[in-house]
């Protein structure tokens, strides 16, 4: 009797350890913030793809009628999802009550979770692209080792880029050379930092998850 009850109740907790899809919660002290970062970049190129989808429905024909109604199915599961991740991983665990940033990284969480409610009720990108905006705000609170430096490195690189196709703009034969040699440089060796790689998802027992 007493095993068939014990069966039964970790069977019962596997449909519900599937929806905490954002961690276990149990604690485990072990965080994948770069898993967590893919879900929600996944997430904004879907939504993008699926309001434009949605946008330029012709409801010409049956297939046409058929694919609106997925997309709209679809925004709503996964807007829902990506609520459920911030919450269940970002506010119940990353965030913790009394630290300097808190305040700052709430109130990002807060305009997310808003976001990704008006994106369930629009069709259109504008509101997808407000929260790619205040996304790539929000994940650099959190420090994942190379990522602020894949940032820098990527910023570094637009700017090199905009110089040399800026209107106008002309460059001597030496100046060409010395911009050249130093473009192959940036892009085989990441810009020099003087930040600490502190991180806050280490794996200690303690973690609450």
């Amino acid at each position: 009797m007493y095993k068939s009850l014990l069966l039964l109740g970790v069977f019962g907790i596997f449909p519900l350890s599937q929806q905490l899809s954002a961690h276990c919660q149990i604690p485990c002290g072990i965080y994948h913030d770069a898993m967590v970062y893919d879900q929600v970049d996944q997430y904004i190129e879907t939504m993008f793809k699926g309001m434009t989808i949605i946008s330029d429905n012709k409801f010409e024909n049956a297939h046409d009628k058929n694919e609106f109604v997925r997309w709209v199915i679809e925004k709503e599961k996964e807007s829902n999802n990506i609520a459920e991740l911030i919450t269940f991983y970002f506010l119940q665990q990353k965030i913790k009550p009394g630290e300097e940033n808190t305040p700052k990284r709430l109130a990002s969480a807060h305009k997310l979770l808003f976001l990704a409610m008006q994106i369930k009720q629009g069709t259109t990108t504008e509101v997808v692209n407000q929260f790619a905006d205040e996304w790539d705000e929000f994940k650099v609170m959190f420090h994942v080792e190379d990522y602020e430096c894949q940032v820098a490195e990527l910023k570094c690189r637009k700017k090199q880029t905009s110089t040399k196709t800026a209107p106008g703009a002309t460059a001597s034969p030496t100046s060409a050379t010395t911009t050249t040699t130093t473009t192959t440089t940036s892009t085989s060796t990441p810009p020099k930092h003087d930040h600490e790689h502190t991180h806050d998802h280490g794996h200690d027992s303690d973690h609450a998850h």
